[in-house]
């Protein structure tokens, strides 16, 4: 694909996405770009004064979704600030596998019209695209496309690396740090990193990050360890495959409230439990192993409903634990309005506001919230191509975009 190719043109469904090999650049090359990259954005501390109408906090995939939104929508200058402009916590993640279709994560990178770059979409090269892949391609992609943005757009968007620590809104405008930068309108797309465990006192903490990447889990566990492994999301079962597939591995205690829910396709193209439920690599594995008792009838597993036994006998047994029971919120900046703390930052979860007008939050952190079409229960709306669609249909609905009156 070439830079510049026309939404229209980028089809990942074709046939072409598997037999475009040669000329590609390598995926080693690919990975060394994307890693050097966050260098070459400017500190923040090189701007002496400005004011800017957006200001963005935090470089992933939701930041992303709002900086090109904004852009696309004629809203400008914005200032977009992340430490390293590697994806954010994607970056952490690089060999997991998805439970997002590839086609989904092509179609974040070509909606119009900023930033519809081919090349951001190298990293998908022989991906099948009605199947999920190692986020790396996924963290490849957002950097591409933030280096597109750096190179193509800098007259409208000023990228620059480093923290937010405070914002203070003063009259008509927000006051960044210490002042000398102010913006009309702020975004956070800050991020968030799983909850620690509560509750286990004295249980060696093994942290999910490492327990999502097979290679780290030896330095942690050996096969004289019993592993306590508390969920049933899409990470938990991860971490249960990544466990059980190790030669000379621990035993497994897993400790969860809810049965083994799979996602699927409605009529209509509507995805029930398309937040809660089990999608691809993992789902496939839940199917195979979970669900037949396999690991249990090798004394390898021991599941258990907290909400229907007591666990307290098996948990005496653990030597570890790994926690995959959810996602909080990064540190915020420092919010204050005319010097007054803000102490509680809720958002609405439809429209991403915290202070109509003047401060909004979107992404993993400020989810949008919707209802499950079968079960009628609410979900947390979380992944790539639904950041960008949100912010699609709630910045303009806002009149956050346009130009200043």
């Amino acid at each position: 694909m070439e830079a510049g190719m026309s939404p229209a043109a980028v089809n990942l469904e074709s046939s072409k996405l598997h037999e475009k090999v040669a000329g590609a650049m390598g995926r080693a090359e690919i990975a060394k770009q994307v890693a050097q990259f966050g260098a070459k954005v400017p500190e923040l501390a090189s701007l002496q004064a400005g004011h800017f109408r957006n200001l963005v906090v935090g470089g992933g995939p939701a930041g992303y979704a709002v900086v090109s939104t904004l852009l696309d929508g004629g809203s400008s200058p914005t200032l977009w600030v992340d430490p390293a402009f590697q994806s954010g916590r994607l970056a952490q993640y690089l060999e997991v596998p998805s439970n997002t279709k590839t086609k989904l994560f092509a179609k974040f990178a070509t909606t119009p019209a900023c930033g519809s770059d081919g090349a951001a979409l190298d990293p998908y090269q022989g991906e099948d695209p009605e199947k999920g892949c190692p986020l790396q391609a996924a963290q490849q992609m957002v950097v591409r496309l933030s280096e597109n943005m750096h190179q193509n757009h800098s007259d409208m968007v000023t990228m620059r690396r480093g923290f937010v620590d405070s914002l203070d809104w003063m009259r008509d405008s927000w006051r960044i740090d210490d002042g000398r930068l102010t913006a009309d309108c702020t975004f956070l797309a800050t991020g968030a990193s799983p909850q620690e465990p509560d509750g286990f006192p004295g249980l060696p903490y093994i942290p999910l990050d490492d327990a999502l990447i097979p290679p780290r889990l030896p330095g942690h566990v050996s096969s004289e360890d019993t592993v306590c492994v508390i969920g049933s999301s899409h990470s938990a079962i991860l971490v249960l495959k990544n466990l059980l597939d190790m030669k000379s591995g621990p035993k497994v205690i897993n400790l969860y409230r809810s049965d083994l829910k799979y996602a699927r396709e409605a009529p209509g193209g509507a995805i029930i439990l398309d937040n809660t439920g089990l999608k691809g690599l993992a789902a496939d594995w839940a199917r195979e192993k979970l669900a037949t008792g396999c690991y249990e009838k090798q004394g390898k597993l021991q599941r258990i409903n907290t909400t229907k036994e007591d666990a307290s006998e098996a948990i005496k047994d653990c030597t570890k634990l790994v926690s995959a029971t959810g996602f909080k919120r990064n540190r915020l900046p420092e919010l204050s309005v005319d010097g007054i703390p803000m102490r509680d930052v809720q958002h609405d979860k439809h429209t991403g506001a915290i202070i109509p007008g003047r401060l909004y939050g979107y992404g993993i952190a400020f989810p949008e919230e919707i209802v499950d079409p079968a079960y009628g229960h609410k979900e947390s709306n979380v992944g790539l191509w639904k950041f960008m669609r949100y912010a699609r249909e709630v910045l303009p609905a806002q009149q956050l975009c346009g130009a200043p009156a």
